[in-house]
């Protein structure tokens, strides 16, 4: 399926509260933006002619100009619709807004993706997931006697659809920021206080406190250790657990070595 993309355009934005959990403070903003029509590109192809396409050049233009005048946002959600209106009319539409400071322990910052199926008259069909990308942990992880000694550090990927936080349908920006700082720490202190043999068993800790602690039906979470191999960047699980998975089970019961 053909599509045009606007790859990291980069901005200063004041949206809802920064990583002190401060409103109105104007933090880096990354956004790309993938963008399929309801025609394929063939026309433009076969005459050249940019007209018989999506400009992207005139797409780019709308985009900054309306955000660079934007002023302060006091949700996120109020960012996602103003820049979902200024999209000209598609099939479907993907959306990424990187928050790369919003989290004082996380190295990759806060990612909001945005997913609309627009494909069929009169159907919109939007998803909104959010990542929390390189969480900072130590812990003993690792079956080898040598890393039964020394805590290494792991890289911890947290994936939730925003729409099953446990606050309740609208929940104030406030307690929504403050529910994720408070699930970012308690995985960090419990993992921190851990020691497992298997990335397994921990990345199904992990699901379970953002499942059972904070609401949400679901977890994708993934967990790196970038010293397991010496020889490549980083050995790696990824899992996904629903909040029934854990009603009859504990993850939680390998404690301190």
């Amino acid at each position: 399926m053909d599509k045009v993309i606007l790859k990291g355009l980069k901005f200063e934005l004041a949206v809802g509260f920064d990583a002190w959990r401060r409103p109105g403070k104007p933090q880096p903003v990354s956004i790309t933006v993938e963008i399929h029509p309801r025609s394929n590109f063939e026309a433009a192809a076969a005459q050249d002619d940019v007209k018989l396409s999506l400009d992207y050049g005139k797409l780019y233009k709308r985009i900054s100009g309306s955000l660079e005048n934007f002023g302060e946002c006091p949700t996120i959600h109020v960012l996602i619709s103003q820049l979902a209106q200024l999209m000209p009319d598609y099939a479907f539409l993907d959306m990424d807004i990187l928050f790369p400071k919003a989290l004082l322990q996380v190295n990759g910052g806060v990612l909001y993706r945005l997913q609309i199926d627009n494909s069929t008259p009169g159907l919109v069909t939007p998803t909104l997931t959010l990542d929390v990308k390189g969480i900072a942990c130590r812990c003993i992880i690792g079956v080898n006697p040598h890393e039964r000694l020394y805590k290494q550090s792991l890289s911890i990927d947290i994936s939730i659809p925003v729409i099953t936080t446990a606050l309740g349908p609208e929940p104030t920006e406030k307690q929504y920021t403050d529910e994720l700082h408070k699930m970012v720490e308690e995985v960090i202190d419990r993992v921190e206080g851990s020691s497992y043999q298997t990335v397994e068993a921990l990345a199904s800790a992990v699901a379970q406190i953002v499942t059972l602690n904070y609401g949400h039906t679901v977890a994708k979470v993934r967990v790196e250790k970038p010293s397991a191999i010496a020889t490549i960047e980083a050995a790696a699980v990824e899992i996904t657990r629903s909040k029934t998975f854990f009603e009859n089970k504990d993850f939680w019961k390998v404690k301190m070595p």
